[in-house]
C-alpha cells in the first residue's frame, strides 16, 4: 500500500512538473533578437497596400565633442533608428508617429495605409526599442553622470 502511494504521488509530481514547464514555454514571446522583431515588422508590412520606404537611420553616438552619450552608453559604437515611411501626395503635411513604452512602429501598421492617403507618414521606432539600437549601459556609467 505505501508502494502504491508512494507510486501515486511520483505520477503525480511528474504529471504536474511537465505541466508547469510548458507554461512558461507557452507564455514567452521568444524572438527577442532585433533580427527577430525586424523580420516581424517586416511580416507586418508586407500585408500593407501603400509602399513604403524602410531605413536605419544612423543618429552617431553622441553629440559632437560632447561628454555626454546616448543613454550613457559605455561604447562610442553608432547608434540607429529603425524608420518607415510612406509619400504622399506633393504638398501634404508631415506626420511623425513615435510609438509608447516597450512598443515599436509595428504597432502602427493597421494606420499606415488610410493616413498615408492624407500624410506623408514617418514612424520611428525609439532607441532601444523595436528594430533600433540598443545602447549598452550600466549603472556605474548612470552614476558616472552625476
Amino acid at each position: 500500500m505505501a508502494e502504491e502511494i508512494r507510486a501515486s504521488v511520483a505520477a503525480t509530481t511528474a504529471t504536474n512538473t511537465k505541466k508547469r514547464s510548458l507554461w512558461p514555454a507557452l507564455l514567452r514571446w521568444i524572438p527577442t533578437s532585433t533580427d527577430h522583431i525586424i523580420a516581424a515588422e517586416k511580416r507586418l508590412l508586407s500585408l500593407l497596400k501603400t509602399p513604403y520606404e524602410t531605413e536605419q537611420v544612423n543618429i552617431g553616438s553622441g553629440p559632437p565633442g560632447s561628454k555626454i552619450s546616448w543613454f550613457r552608453s559605455v561604447s562610442n559604437e553608432p547608434r540607429f533608428i529603425n524608420t518607415v515611411s510612406f509619400d504622399s501626395k506633393e504638398g501634404s503635411p508631415t506626420l511623425v508617429m513615435v510609438h509608447g513604452y516597450g512598443a515599436s512602429q509595428g504597432f502602427f501598421f493597421r494606420n499606415f495605409d488610410a493616413l498615408a492617403q492624407h500624410f506623408k507618414v514617418i514612424a520611428i521606432d525609439q532607441l532601444g526599442w523595436g528594430g533600433s539600437s540598443r545602447p549598452d549601459f550600466t549603472c556605474k556609467s548612470t552614476e558616472g553622470s552625476f
